[in-house]
């Protein structure tokens, strides 16, 4: 499904975001300012000195733990300009007959008479769309599952803006 997804960061209104780094590196940067003072002052107390070591191994695990989140975790979503809201991906599945059905409620924009298609629980068709939480704006592309890694798009991107 990455094929939409390539597609969608073409368009202007939608820009890729990925997570901030920033709060690891102030965490990590606060628990390293901790240790300053102490590496100046020869009469420090053992608790101050094991706090400081607390400090620093939170702020080094909480950057290891970010980088790791960033590297491996899903950090790269679709966020829509406009609404200000991040684009969910949706994966429904319909029979091979309602494709002419689908291609027309989607050209038409019409959300009723897209719902009322019926579903499918084996991927014959697949309908790919990213929406917000809201549901006001749809990026839709139908795909047929042809038995590869890569489905085949029957169409483009048809975006429905139910804001207008």
């Amino acid at each position: 499904m990455e094929y939409i997804k390539k597609q969608i960061y073409t368009l202007p209104e939608i820009r890729r975001i990925t997570k901030p780094l920033w709060s690891a590196w102030i965490v990590t940067v606060c628990g390293a300012a901790c240790g300053v003072p102490i590496l100046f002052n020869p009469n420090i107390s053992d608790t101050a000195a094991s706090n400081l070591i607390w400090g620093v191994v939170v702020g080094v695990c909480s950057l290891l733990l970010t980088l790791c989140y960033y590297a491996f975790g899903d950090s790269r979503r679709p966020y829509h300009k406009t609404l200000h809201q991040t684009l969910e991906p949706t994966l429904v599945y319909y029979p091979l007959t309602a494709q002419q059905q689908l291609t027309s409620a989607l050209e038409s924009h019409d959300e009723e008479a897209l719902a009322k298609v019926k579903k499918s629980a084996h991927p014959e068709l697949i309908l790919m769309r990213y929406s917000d939480k809201a549901d006001t704006i749809f990026y839709s592309q139908l795909l047929r599952n042809t038995g590869s890694k890569q489905p085949e798009p029957l169409t483009e991107i048809i975006i429905n803006d139910l804001t207008k």
